[in-house]
């Protein structure tokens, strides 16, 4: 949740980098992006693939995914296996020598205003679809329309997706922004601009990914939703995230080193709520005291904490209130969880170690206790991105989505239900 400010102090120290690329794949490309039937059953789903203009991703009907490299004879790769596209309108590809075919699922593209600012959009349409879902990007500057699986994994289940592109990605405009109520108000925009698209659907709801899980329950504050689903995210706010991401990283150290921690973590809380004006004396006096002690080179910049900890004082100083993007350090979501109308969905990685969520899955446990359409679904082994990596035994890692992802995801936005009993899951490993 932290990459793109780690980002963005860097390149603030270091103006020669593009913190904030605006990048989008190239156009003649965009027919190739979509959900392709094969023999046996089997899909795979092409998007684009990190802002890169020429390379692609794969995603298989087992989970399984990798990006697509482009050769000299327009085929593309992912190690041993390899796409070979035909001409878009004949809306055919040969995956691995099988020959693939899109599936009809109609996109319109559009343009959108949010506070004056013009947003890109996409509405993924299968036929006969009752439900829609808007999804919402984490702090990532990836171009949404492109590169979101989820928009094609989720209409080919019968689920129709609106995406867009966050201010100052893909082809909208405006500048990034990390405040959760300009992003909510933003993907409201986004919700009206999919029902005007849509006007035959009636249950409509917002899917947020990572950050995208912050600012999803605040959209349901903004305008109605039938559902609301933050996937890989956390019912607490971005300053115990920091603490339980450093937390994790300082296992088996003793408690000594732990409570120095507490207090690193609570001087670095200070500064970013300040909005980088504050507590910086004081963290070089913590610095100096106990630099070289092996806690403090086992944190690692996935925490605004790691991230400060790798930087000058005078350039986070300097960059931090740019680099943040106004990022609502203070924000805590559990009274506006607990309140909203729309009945939940939380998607969770019980290997997280971006969003540590144990404290997210005692907080709706006990909203549970008195909201019974708040759901939960952990996925044991998923880490962020609720992605499972396993090692083969050439020594290669593989990544996949957790089995029963977007199956359970498309089947509870169309019906209610979970698998099993109860509205608390744990998937078998």
């Amino acid at each position: 949740m932290f990459a793109l400010l780690a980002a963005a102090l860097v390149a603030a120290a270091s103006p020669q980098l593009d913190a904030v690329p605006q990048t989008h794949l190239d156009a003649a490309l965009r027919c190739r992006l979509g959900a392709y039937a094969l023999p046996a059953g089997k899909v795979v789903t092409i998007t684009g693939d990190g802002g890169h203009a020429r390379n692609l991703r794969y995603t298989l009907s087992t989970g399984a995914f990798g990006r697509l490299r482009e050769g000299p004879d327009g085929t593309y790769s992912a190690g041993t296996l390899t796409v070979a596209f035909e001409p878009c309108e004949t809306g055919r590809l040969k995956l691995a020598g099988e020959q693939g075919s899109r599936q009809p699922l109609t996109e319109t593209d559009t343009t959108f205003s949010s506070d004056g600012i013009r947003l890109h959009g996409k509405l993924v349409m299968p036929a006969g679809a009752k439900a829609l879902a808007v999804w919402i990007d984490g702090s990532n500057n990836d171009p949404s329309t492109d590169d979101t699986v989820w928009q094609y994994e989720l209409a080919r289940r019968g689920v129709s997706v609106f995406v867009y592109d966050k201010r100052g990605t893909g082809t909208s405009s405006g500048a990034l922004s990390a405040d959760f109520q300009v992003r909510a108000r933003d993907t409201a925009a986004a919700v009206q601009e999919a029902r005007r698209l849509a006007p035959g659907i009636r249950k409509v709801g917002v899917i947020g990914g990572s950050q995208g899980g912050w600012v999803a329950p605040l959209t349901a504050t903004l305008t109605p939703l039938d559902f609301v689903i933050p996937a890989f995210a956390m019912a607490e706010g971005p300053i115990a995230q920091d603490r339980q991401v450093v937390e994790a990283q300082l296992a088996g150290f003793p408690a000594e080193d732990m409570a120095k921690a507490a207090t690193l973590t609570a001087l670095t809380a200070r500064i970013v709520l300040s909005n980088f004006r504050e507590g910086f004396t004081e963290l070089d006096a913590f610095r100096t005291e106990h630099v070289g002690e092996p806690w403090m080179k086992t944190i690692q910049p996935r925490s605004y904490t790691g991230i400060l900890l790798t930087m000058s004082s005078a350039d986070a100083k300097a960059g931090g209130a740019a680099a943040s993007q106004g990022l609502s350090f203070g924000y805590e979501p559990r009274p506006v969880i607990e309140t909203i109308k729309p009945r939940q969905l939380w998607l969770l990685g019980g290997s997280d170690r971006q969003a540590p969520n144990a404290g997210t899955q005692s907080i709706l446990r006990e909203i549970q206790q008195h909201r019974r359409d708040v759901s939960v679904v952990v996925f044991p082994k998923a880490d962020h991105g609720l992605i499972e990596r396993t090692k083969t035994a050439e020594g290669t890692t593989t990544s996949a989505y957790s089995a029963g992802l977007f199956d359970i995801t498309a089947d509870w936005i169309k019906t209610s239900r979970l698998p099993g009993t109860g509205n608390f899951v744990v998937r078998p490993d």
